[in-house]
């Protein structure tokens, strides 16, 4: 079994002074304004929690498009979450190998499926999107292969509860524009991230999607394409890469 809890520390019990965290969360709130503004305001997911939980499952390490494709074949091929679990784990497997790492994950989601089964009587996770937050964090953290991240995307996607999910994209752009330290790890990110943001479900979201689409189209792993980025006048990265250049 794994944590109970995600952390909920307040970014002052990281070193941040109060001064630095509501010149941050200006910043925050800007980025997220200018980055809506650019790509669009998405709606939120219309999957049920328990659909949410396996398509992110599925996500780890793979592209939308691939992730998109497996959780269609899963339902088109067994034609719900019951059959998946009860499946021979081989053929969970084949019906998901477009995606990395088929083979952990078809017998992970199964496992899940069982467990969550075993204690709920049912596939429903709908009873998440009530209970108080930190119990639904906890709830879902004790499965295996369910982290912060795939945690929060359940509960912010389906539920529409106020928690910050952080991918690469979210992280990378984040420490490039400033808004955390470079040797800040996963979880902690989470953490300082949304302790900067509005604690509303829309605003965290719309952060969420706006870095994520960001980071795929502008910031990108390598060579960013710092020429097209509304957001020069305000990342750290870029005044570096201007800084230096001077010298």
């Amino acid at each position: 079994m794994k944590r109970t809890s995600q952390s909920t520390r307040d970014p002052r019990d990281y070193g941040y002074p109060i001064a630095d965290i509501a010149v941050l969360s200006a910043k925050a709130v800007e980025v997220t304004k200018r980055l809506t503004q650019l790509y669009g305001e998405l709606p939120f997911s219309s999957k049920d929690p328990m659909s949410m939980l396996v398509e992110i499952l599925l996500s780890h390490r793979t592209y939308d498009a691939q992730t998109d494709a497996a959780y269609e074949n899963l339902l088109k091929h067994f034609g719900s979450w019951e059959a998946v679990r009860d499946a021979p784990t081989p053929e969970v497997q084949e019906t998901i190998a477009n995606v990395n790492f088929p083979e952990v994950k078809a017998p992970r989601i199964q496992a899940v499926l069982r467990q969550i089964t075993q204690e709920r009587g049912s596939l429903n996770l709908d009873f998440l999107c009530g209970l108080p937050l930190e119990e639904s964090v906890a709830w879902l953290n004790r499965f295996e292969g369910v982290g912060p991240k795939t945690t929060a995307c359940v509960l912010l996607f389906s539920c529409k509860r106020p928690i910050l999910p952080v991918d690469a994209h979210v992280a990378r752009t984040s420490i490039r524009l400033g808004l955390i330290g470079k040797r800040v790890s996963a979880e902690t990110a989470h953490t300082l991230l949304q302790a900067l943001l509005p604690q509303d479900a829309r605003s965290i979201y719309d952060f969420h999607k706006a870095l994520l689409r960001h980071g795929q189209r502008i910031c990108v792993f390598e060579r960013p394409r710092c020429k097209q980025c509304v957001l020069t006048d305000i990342c750290d990265y870029y005044k570096t890469l201007t800084s230096q250049a001077k010298q």
